[in-house]
């Protein structure tokens, strides 16, 4: 079996993943997208066979393009580009869930400040998120107060020379009181399993969880529920190996994202498993 990994940057995740391949005497190579040129022909790129080409981009954009390429070549891609364009774009995340009947939180969408305002208003109610439609990490996430905070976001957003911070994508605030339970859950589906999940605390200035800007991580248990949703929500976006963005509202539990190259450090960290191995396994179990 050979397969490819499609990278960037050589993250932890790589490197564990590169250590199963290894251990398993598996025939792998590492394709850097930023160090290559593409012929957009139907032809195959590389010489020698890949059973499967594992996308583990940082960047969502080259990866998402290289992906659309190397399948239009016939390559085998985890995930595929319908999956990667859907996930890594939060309205159209959102369209797919409520498509689908997965319950997801109440947002808006407007491309112009004032109507934003009006949705706040209307519809959403304060406090209320305005999030980046592409973007992760929790970066560019704000929470709007009041209309001071929001008409302050919103004019930041509308100057900025990027045009997709002008796309207003507003959701409901769901809070949480308990400081003891988890800001939100991150439950890593593989194939049809889920293998695990963690619970992520925010830090104590920041109503933001992501591990990335001081969040804390603690193991949780998959219950029916949590594994019923997990599964439908990757389902829908036709995913192999997602990560999925869980929170509660009155006891309900709302699908926030689906992220389509999920990072696994802190949940393999806080559960303690093995999940390189467990995508390795997969990927054997399936492509090999």
């Amino acid at each position: 079996m050979k397969i490819g990994i499609l990278i960037n940057r050589v993250t932890w995740e790589v490197k564990q993943l590169i250590t199963e391949f290894e251990k398993r005497k598996i025939n792998y190579n590492l394709i850097n997208n930023q160090k290559l040129f593409f012929r957009l022909n139907k032809e195959k790129e590389f010489e020698g066979r890949y059973d499967v080409i594992l996308e583990r981009s940082l960047s969502y954009l080259r990866g998402l393009y290289t992906t659309a390429i190397l399948e239009t070549k016939g390559y085998n891609i985890v995930n595929n580009y319908n999956c990667l364009n859907i996930t890594g774009n939060k309205l159209l995340t959102t369209l797919k869930l409520i498509e689908k009947n997965i319950p997801t939180p109440k947002t808006c969408v407007s491309f112009k400040p004032e109507p934003a305002i009006g949705a706040i208003k209307e519809e959403i109610k304060y406090p209320a998120i305005l999030k980046p439609i592409i973007g992760s990490w929790g970066r560019l996430i704000a929470k709007l107060d009041d209309y001071t905070s929001a008409m302050g976001n919103l004019e930041c957003r509308e100057v900025m020379g990027n045009v997709l911070q002008k796309i207003y994508y507003i959701q409901e605030y769901l809070g949480h009181q308990d400081s003891n339970m988890p800001t939100d859950l991150r439950v890593f589906v593989i194939g049809k399993e889920c293998i695990a999940a963690m619970g992520r605390f925010k830090p104590e200035d920041d109503f933001r969880s992501n591990i990335a800007i001081g969040g804390t991580a603690k193991k949780i248990d998959i219950n029916k529920d949590i594994a019923k949703i997990s599964l439908s929500a990757s389902n829908a976006v036709n995913g192999e190996i997602v990560g999925v963005d869980l929170m509660r509202k009155q006891n309900e539990l709302k699908v926030i994202e689906i992220n389509g190259t999920p990072q696994f450090r802190a949940i393999a960290t806080s559960t303690k498993m093995n999940i390189a191995g467990k995508i390795v396994d997969f990927l054997e179990n399936t492509y090999g």
